[in-house]
């Protein structure tokens, strides 16, 4: 029988196979190729159509040559389907799919072509012919597109990715009637500082519930979602879900700031999406800040000058901005510095796989470093064991998701487990040196390095004090617990009364990850200094330097870091004296010293009144600290009165 022939390549046509198929016997077994030329597009553009043209009658050359046995078709554009016999196994189809796949990317016949091309190819093995042709094709074509999507170049057999193709289909079917028939839930998973066990803010996570008793992960759902588009219609949904529960849940006790929820590339294209987004605001009384919009990485594909200004307007408007399955691809890499972005959020397969060997180790914390330096945020998501979280603070990330502390919970599970387990308010912890080195409430405690580090009277009769006698490098000084410091922002308020001006010596030391945070009371030039050094960069330091604080005279200092904003402040007697921006975010607290640091002299004086806070105090909360200090009784330090005024 004659078969009609495509006018290019001389392979079948579309209806050639078809009139084929209906002659087949019903019961018999055939055996189905699909394959797609990758970067075809990108050819046609660069050289003409000409040239692809060409490349395309070179490819059919290539299955002749491969797979003589098989009817050869071309579905149209850069398609092709290759049939074969029923005699013929599933080894030998994965070898010709291999050589096909081999020949394709060397570009055999069209070397001249040096835009990457190559095959991405999907096996039907064993199919019987009662099943129609378009079932038959649909098979091997969701094959073949999973093989793109998992890197293109490479082939998938449909007999081994069947249940889950069936399972899209089903739920591809089920999808619309789930949403009205609300068989989703939004539940919640609580990410924690890395360094400290408070809250960090709440994820929003979705599960479906299925009619016949299945719960699926969003895991198992997004990615259908996402290529089919229902995704942009669910993200709608729990986006008003999560709207609703802020709004009942708001000022419980255990409820989260903050949210993160999804946003999908399809609304990212809608111009309508901050409109919209704002009314519901409205409608609910929740606020910007009170929501942080995600990202996935997969989203930076085309379109992204409408992503762009549609992400600017967003953060303009005060809403968060998280990129979130970070080590997918890395799409969006070189994005970084272009976008307002103030979290990264990477994915748990990419760390799981970065974590077991010491290069993913290093290239992950090369990463986050990165991110840190564009003063981002670094979150991990799905980590589950502790020592991982101990490399992952090391690295700098300020924040960890993951079944190490909970599963997905209910808004009102959500509240009980942060309440038993976690801290949402800012934590302020004061060491009053009454009777020993402990903080206020004894949870933390300090620790003397020498017999020259003396409780003795303070600033006044509400705080004790601390006499350093002074000495060599590390001697007699007070080794307080580095979670003091296990937030990336920061304020450190005492009182100094130096009874000796040495140059450079520390009253307050932080030694870092990679560098370190002084305060020094005095310097050569007869200034008092805080100052950040980067390991990095040896001959660099970041300084600011204020009126030198005076001998034998008691002085109050408090130093402020905002992380996000990269700006330091120093305030001397409740008043600002300097500040400084782009001073470096330095990860993991490893060592906080007070009364001396590694490299000078101890300091020899009194320290009274030392407070430490996870967050930055205003210049308001900080004159009326200074002032609540002058009013204590007992006060014996002198008022600065013209700032009192």
């Amino acid at each position: 029988m004659e078969y009609e022939q495509d006018y290019l390549t001389g392979l079948w046509t579309r209806q050639a196979m078809y009139t084929y198929y209906q002659g087949l016997r019903p019961g018999s077994r055939i055996h189905f190729m699909f394959l797609d030329v990758d970067n075809f597009k990108i050819v046609n553009d660069i050289y003409g159509h000409n040239e692809g043209d060409a490349l395309l009658v070179n490819i059919a050359g290539i299955l002749r040559k491969i797979a003589p046995m098989a009817h050869g078709v071309r579905m149209g554009g850069d398609e092709f389907v290759l049939i074969f016999p029923e005699k013929t196994s599933r080894k030998e189809l994965c070898k010709m799919a291999t050589g096909i796949i081999e020949r394709v990317r060397n570009k055999e016949g069209a070397e001249h072509i040096s835009t990457n091309i190559s095959m991405s190819i999907g096996i039907l093995y064993d199919e019987k012919v009662e099943v129609t042709l378009e079932d038959t094709l649909l098979k091997s074509d969701m094959a073949m597109y999973h093989a793109k999507d998992n890197g293109k170049g490479r082939y998938v057999v449909f007999n081994d990715i069947a249940d889950i193709v069936l399972g899209e289909l089903e739920m591809e079917k089920q999808q619309q009637q789930a949403l009205a028939d609300h068989e989703f839930e939004v539940l919640y998973v609580p990410l924690v500082m890395a360094q400290t066990p408070r809250l960090y803010m709440a994820q929003a996570y979705v599960v479906w519930h299925m009619t016949d008793g299945r719960c699926r992960r969003q895991e198992e759902f997004l990615p259908l979602f996402v290529k089919n588009g229902f995704v942009a219609e669910l993200n709608a949904w729990v986006i008003e879900k999560v709207l609703q529960d802020i709004s009942t849940f708001r000022g419980e006790k255990g409820s989260p700031d903050k949210v993160g929820v999804r946003i999908s590339r399809l609304q990212l294209l809608n111009n309508k999406l901050l409109p919209w987004l704002e009314g519901l605001m409205r409608n609910y009384g929740v606020k910007a800040e009170e929501l942080e919009l995600e990202i996935d990485e997969s989203a930076f594909t085309r379109g992204r000058e409408e992503m762009f200004a549609n992400i600017q307007a967003l953060h303009k408007s005060g809403f968060r901005i998280s990129l979130t399955g970070v080590g997918l691809d890395f799409a969006s890499l070189r994005y970084w510095d272009m976008l307002p972005i103030d979290s990264l959020k990477f994915q748990r397969e990419y760390l799981r796989h970065a974590l077991k060997n010491p290069k993913g180790r290093r290239i992950m914390k090369t990463l986050m470093a990165v991110g840190r330096e564009l003063k981002m945020d670094i979150v991990a998501d799905g980590v589950n064991f502790r020592e991982d979280i101990m490399y992952l603070i090391e690295c700098g990330c300020n924040a960890v998701g993951g079944e190490y502390f909970s599963r997905p919970l209910t808004m009102v599970d959500f509240q009980e487990y942060v309440v038993n387990n976690l801290r949402t308010e800012m934590r302020v912890t004061e060491f009053p040196f009454w009777t020993d080195f402990a903080a206020v409430d004894g949870s933390l405690q300090a620790t003397s390095f020498g017999g020259g580090v003396h409780l003795t009277e303070g600033i006044s009769a509400n705080w004790g004090g601390v006499l350093f006698d002074g000495g060599e490098v590390r001697e007699n000084v007070l080794k307080m617990p580095s979670e003091l410091l296990a937030s990336d922002s920061y304020t450190i308020c005492l009182w100094v009364k130096p009874l000796e001006l040495n140059g450079w010596s520390s009253v307050l030391y932080v030694r870092y990850n990679n560098g370190f945070m002084s305060l020094v009371p005095y310097s050569p030039d007869r200034s008092s200094v805080y100052r950040v050094h980067q390991d990095d960069f040896v001959n660099h330091f970041h300084d600011i330097l204020v009126r030198m604080v005076q001998r034998n005279k008691w002085s109050f200092l408090c130093v402020t870091y905002d992380a996000s904003t990269g700006v330091a402040r120093l305030y001397l007697n409740g008043r600002l004296a300097g500040d400084a921006e782009d001073i470096p975010q330095l990860p993991a607290c490893k060592e906080i010293l007070l009364g001396g640091d590694p490299f000078q002299q101890s300091y020899c004086g009194y320290v009274s009144g030392l407070i430490f806070c996870d967050s930055v105090m205003t210049e308001t909360e900080i004159r009326d600290l200074y002032h609540d200090f002058c009013k204590d009784p007992g006060f014996v330090g002198d008022v600065e009165k013209f700032w009192l005024h």
